[in-house]
């Protein structure tokens, strides 16, 4: 009768073939939760990078001059799964300043 060796060796123990067997069931759950969460990272990234660049549009074109005549900008984005719409009034500091030295000059 000739005892064959089913598992490797290692410091004097046998382990079975079993254990390779469940440790790949175990890595693709491992790396199909990775590959999820790493999906997830970018569409998170991916929606608040178009939101800053939504905000950064609507404060320049509320500072620009061709936009003097209008009252409000309203801008919207819209992506997967999420859509937003902002909306600020037009910046002229000149009305301000105006209105200042009108106080100004009362005193």
């Amino acid at each position: 009768m000739v005892k064959r060796n089913t598992g490797r060796k290692r410091s004097g123990r046998t382990l079975p073939a079993g254990y390779t067997v469940e440790a790949a069931g175990v890595m693709a759950v491992v790396f199909f939760t990775i590959m999820i969460l790493v999906g997830h990272a970018f569409r998170i990234h991916a929606e608040t990078t178009e939101v800053f660049l939504l905000h950064e549009s609507v404060e320049r074109m509320r500072h620009a001059i061709e936009s003097a005549d209008e009252k409000e900008i309203t801008m919207d984005a819209q992506g997967r799964g999420w859509s937003l719409t902002i909306s600020a009034p037009v910046f002229r500091p000149e009305n301000t300043l105006r209105a200042w030295s009108l106080a100004e000059e009362r005193k």
